[in-house]
């Protein structure tokens, strides 16, 4: 017997998509009134800074070159995230022709500020590249396990990198992670804060004057979190010029969902 529910979150008050929960699936498996926990899946869709410094790790048998690589960043409906791993290459004969090459299967793991670890096995690349473009050579990935809130994870999905130019560091880029991870038992958080007194408001200046003092207050509340704290430019008790500023407020929760809302104060001269 199977129940199938959905919910979607997918949109924060300033518009921008944030994630989407699929379903909850919960069933009779495998013994005889054995009940499997409900298990809750995310839409993974998002872009991680990535530094990739090539020769600052050694190549195993079987690889010819080791990229130290760092991933972090935020990852909507599951948190801070950081991870490291080492990018192999094989390039060259017999397995690829002249100077082309391929990216090899390597494992990482995917940690999440207080809540745990998702444990993932990349897979090496299908086709051999040209040279330039082994580094950022999209590769695909299985969620194999995890720690803490995700234990018991499963998923999959694609990995897309890209990076700039060569620096002292290294290169910088971005990696983008798609696809999907389920955890028995763990409702994600999708829902960004909600905002209270971002509203507009006029406030009236001195005989010559051209800026004068605006204080505000603007909060926001998460469902999951409760009081988050809020970002605001410019901020309150700054110095207003004279007419129109648009003010632009932000809010974040330990899920990473990002709510945005803009508001206009309007300084006037008394007359």
């Amino acid at each position: 017997m199977r129940a199938r529910g959905q919910r979607t979150v997918i949109v924060s008050p300033a518009g921008i998509t944030v994630a989407t929960v699929l379903g909850v699936t919960a069933g009779i498996t495998p013994g005889r009134g054995a009940t499997a926990m409900p298990s809750g899946t995310l839409t993974l869709n998002a872009s991680l800074r990535l530094t990739s410094s090539l020769g600052a790790c050694v190549p195993p048998a079987g690889a010819d070159h080791c990229a130290a690589r760092t991933i972090h960043g935020p990852f909507p409906g599951l948190g801070a995230l950081e991870g490291r791993y080492e990018f192999l290459v094989d390039q060259g004969p017999p397995a690829c022709a002249g100077d082309d090459g391929r990216a090899l299967a390597y494992p990482t793991r995917l940690a999440v500020t207080g809540k745990g670890e998702i444990h993932v096995a990349v897979a090496e690349a299908a086709e051999c590249v040209p040279a330039e473009s082994i580094r950022t050579q999209t590769q695909t990935f299985a969620v194999t396990g995890g720690t803490g809130i995700y234990t018991g994870a499963s998923g999959s999905g694609t990995l897309e990198r890209r990076l700039g130019g060569e620096t002292a560091s290294g290169r910088v880029g971005t990696e983008t992670w798609t696809g999907t991870l389920s955890v028995p038992g763990l409702e994600f958080d999708t829902t960004p804060p909600v905002f209270s007194g971002a509203v507009g408001r006029t406030v009236r200046a001195p005989r010559r004057a051209t800026r004068v003092r605006v204080v505000f207050a603007v909060t926001a509340s998460d469902e999951t979190d409760g009081a988050v704290p809020v970002s605001c430019h410019p901020r309150s008790g700054g110095l207003f010029r004279v007419g129109r500023t648009v003010m632009t407020c932000s809010a974040t929760d330990t899920s990473a969902n990002t709510a945005t809302a803009r508001f206009t104060v309007t300084v006037t001269r008394r007359r």
